[in-house]
């Protein structure tokens, strides 16, 4: 039984200083990167027209005009995209278009497929 008490006391405190380890492979932080950590980019997935009513999917939250996400503000939601407040800078995020190519229907898809015109 003491066996079993000392290992689960030497896994608890290994685990506790594994917090303050650093990963050797990492490059070391310049001064600026360790005073301020980057916040990353807004990301907008989905632009959503209900009932004309617009709506988004931003940094994974469904929101409308006037919705707040973390330090966000939503200003207005737009045809194919959203004009946010961030830090006191009004910005807008747009869809991106695809330019390359211009998708089928499933179904057209199948029936090439399949040889039936």
């Amino acid at each position: 039984m003491k066996r079993l008490l000392w290992i689960a006391v030497l896994t608890l405190t290994g685990t506790a200083n594994a917090d303050g380890l650093r990963d050797p492979t990492r490059p070391p932080l310049s001064e600026h990167q360790a005073a301020a950590p980057q916040e990353s980019a807004p990301i907008l997935s989905a632009v959503l027209n209900f009932n004309g009513e617009r709506s988004a999917i931003f940094n994974g939250h469904l929101v409308h005009n006037g919705s707040a996400v973390g330090g966000y503000t939503i200003l207005a939601v737009l045809e194919d995209g959203v004009r946010y407040r961030h830090a006191g800078q009004s910005q807008e995020l747009h869809m991106p278009h695809p330019t390359s190519s211009i998708k089928k229907p499933a179904v057209d898809v199948l029936r090439a497929s399949s040889g039936v015109p």
